[in-house]
């Protein structure tokens, strides 16, 4: 009998409040996702990959947890308070009625652990197919197809999810009913009367609004210029002003709503001077909780840019030359790639020839061949262009580094062949310059002062550039990574390295029948598995692919992870803020109603309120995020030229953001005014 009651009540709880109820199914998502991401099939492979990387990110998973608890029992505390105040009154009755107080206590602590169930029900299957999809698109968005990809429950997930989610919502629960099952009868059923508050004057809200205006600025101005540098004490000063400007301007924000209400008072309609005023005592009594709903929404919108962009850019992996780079003599290379077991994959291998031209240098040992170098004329021509950023990043560049590494052109040629580029062809006494992609911030630059053909200086002989700029990938990976070089030809190379072993590095080229077969990865992750039987010393394009997943794992999951925890911490904030202020005025609600105001008009009031109360705090939050956004893609997410990450891209990134952000907030809105108008309807129904 009293399981039955409990369940009823459970029932009518989520039908009465959906905006908490949802919220709470959106939790255990989002628990389960970020707490399965070490079984998920994509972590599984990079563990073979990248192994060092996936267990730091892993490492990190505990505190995303713990904050998550922090934010879930936030929102799990602010939600029943709502809802355990709002049936103050029904509290009071039982207990009237002869209800003992512990049993009034079980039956609050039955109706959440039953709602909590239910929650998990819903969540935990939306969480398995989410993982499964969110892992399979993470793949197919960098065209890569999953390795043996197979289903998997992480039952620690599991475990960790149901226990930490049911925990938090009965300590939280726990602490209300304690506090709700002590009060007297009389107590619990004048527990909802409106409670008086001061209002601040108009002159003291004007000064608060203009000095918050200015405190942002303020910060904007110093995120666009300083936060570049990631100066910890400049991002902390710049978090202090935004922050309290935050704060201030919505402090003083109820002050301009008054004004512009009085100044429209005299040519008015309808219930236009309730609903403005209405709207200026919620932002008056809760700008606190607007100014934290806007900073939590500032956050996620950041933390959805990073996470989109993260995934559009591609982890910036460089792009594909050559499949494998092994490291050994001609004889040893030759043997494994003709043998039985890998000939029938490989399509062509070569030599890379490249080493760095020697220059004098302080206790250079006696009879060491040592040639002089130069770039003065590039750096002229380097010194003619446009003043920026880019520009002092390359002189400096060129004035530090020296001596550049020498690239035998049969070598690049071949390189060029094998990616179905032309090759290159120089003149008697030309050179052509490379730089790694990695140092593509400078290569617009360097572009445009190739134009003027500078040449460089070698054993006093001038060599004329190439008006093209080389970047082609050297290697499979980072065998060696080289910021400038010169592409020579082969008796120059030959003259000035001489028969050097230093760097014998072969590039591999797989078959491209066995690739179309196959698929890139899985025919890479066959050949590598075969090549580790050799005992080489050999690097991969593989690895690059798993760098290229993982940074999108990381940077996708924990941001976006992250911002919709803050999103919805910053909805049930707002719109149980809302609810509270409605009903503690709901006597207004109903005086309007007895002088002849029609149940239509009141919810048209109270959902243009809702409107205003939620635009509003989202309106400074857009406006901060341009700033914040546009910071954080200079500053901690520097997108190389070469990058993925072009207009279309951007585009799509930003589209994709609002779109989810929009439905999302439309969604909470329309629940808060669905809830609105019921409870404006319920008056009506008293009346």
């Amino acid at each position: 009998m009293f399981f039955d009651f409990i369940k009823r009540n459970s029932r009518k709880i989520r039908k009465e409040n959906e905006v908490y109820f949802a919220s709470l199914v959106i939790s255990i998502v989002a628990f389960y996702v970020i707490l399965s991401l070490g079984e998920q099939d994509v972590m599984m492979y990079l563990k073979t990959i990248e192994s060092d990387a996936v267990a730091k990110l892993l490492l990190m998973i505990p505190v995303f947890y713990a904050v998550s608890l922090f934010f879930v029992f936030f929102l799990v505390y602010f939600a029943n308070r709502y809802q355990l105040q709002r049936r103050s009154h029904e509290f009071g009755i039982y207990l009237m009625m002869g209800m003992k107080r512990s049993k009034l206590f079980a039956m609050i602590m039955g109706e959440t652990l039953w709602n909590g169930l239910v929650a998990l029900f819903i969540g935990i299957p939306v969480s398995l197919f989410l993982t499964e999809l969110i892992s399979l698109a993470t793949s197919k968005l960098i065209g890569m197809s999953i390795i043996g990809h197979k289903f998997r429950i992480s039952w620690m997930g599991l475990g960790l999810t149901v226990f930490g989610f049911i925990m938090v919502q009965l300590l939280a629960v726990f602490i209300l009913s304690l506090r709700m099952s002590s009060k007297e009868p009389v107590d619990l059923l004048n527990e909802q009367k409106e409670k008086v508050q001061r209002i601040p004057s108009y002159a003291w809200g004007v000064f608060s609004l203009l000095l918050g205006a200015v405190l942002l600025c303020a910060a904007y101005v110093l995120a666009v210029l300083y936060l570049r540098s990631l100066d910890v004490l400049m991002f902390a000063l710049i978090l202090l002003i935004g922050i309290s400007g935050t704060f201030m301007l919505f402090r003083g924000l109820g002050s301009l709503i008054g004004g512009w209400i009085k100044s429209k008072s005299s040519s008015s309609t309808g219930l236009f001077i309730f609903t403005g005023r209405q709207l200026q005592e919620n932002v008056l009594h809760q700008w606190g909780s607007l100014a934290i709903s806007s900073l939590l929404i500032l956050m996620a919108m950041v933390c959805f840019a990073y996470g989109i962009s993260t995934t559009l850019d591609r982890g910036a992996a460089s792009r594909r030359t050559a499949d494998f780079t092994l490291e050994g003599s001609e004889k040893e290379i030759a043997s494994v790639l003709a043998s039985d077991k890998l000939r029938p994959y490989v399509k062509d291998y070569y030599l890379m020839k490249l080493n760095h031209l020697r220059t004098p240098y302080a206790g250079m040992p006696e009879n060491t061949i040592a040639h002089t170098f130069s770039w003065e004329e590039l750096e002229e021509a380097v010194s003619r262009e446009k003043n920026s950023e880019e520009k002092e990043n390359l002189l400096r560049d060129l004035s530090s580094r020296g001596a550049p590494y020498l690239i035998s052109l049969s070598s690049y040629n071949a390189l060029l062949k094998s990616i179905n580029k032309p090759a290159i062809v120089l003149g008697a006494n030309e050179v052509a310059i490379y730089s790694n992609e990695e140092f593509s911030f400078s290569h617009d630059v360097l572009r445009k002062a190739l134009r003027w053909n500078p040449t460089v200086g070698i054993d006093e002989k001038q060599y004329k550039l190439t008006s093209t700029l080389y970047t082609s990938n050297l290697v499979a990976d980072r065998a060696i990574t080289i910021s400038y070089a010169l592409i020579v030809h082969d008796d120059m190379y030959n003259a000035l390295v001489g028969n050097s072993r230093d760097s014998l590095l072969w590039n591999m080229v797989l078959d491209s029948d066995f690739v179309r077969e196959k698929g890139l990865m899985q025919a890479m992750h066959q050949v590598d598995e075969l090549l580790n039987t050799f005992g080489l010393k050999y690097e991969s394009y593989l690895t690059s692919m798993g760098r290229q997943l993982f940074y999108i794992v990381a940077g996708s999951y924990t941001t976006l992870y992250l911002g919709v925890m803050f999103l919805i911490i910053a909805n049930t904030v707002l719109g149980l803020k809302f609810l509270m202020q409605q009903r503690s005025t709901r006597h207004r609600y109903f005086t309007l109603s007895m002088l002849g105001a029609s149940v239509k008009s009141l919810c048209s009031s109270a959902r243009i309120q809702i409107w205003w109360y939620f635009g509003l705090a989202i309106a400074v939050a857009l406006i901060s995020s341009i700033f914040g956004i546009w910071s954080m893609l200079g500053s901690f997410l520097r997108i190389p030229k070469t990058s993925n990450l072009n207009l279309t891209s951007i585009t799509l990134m930003v589209g994709s953001a609002l779109i989810v952000f929009i439905v999302f907030e439309l969604c909470y809105i329309w629940m808060i005014q669905r809830k609105s108008d019921e409870e404006i309807k319920k008056l009506n129904e008293i009346r």
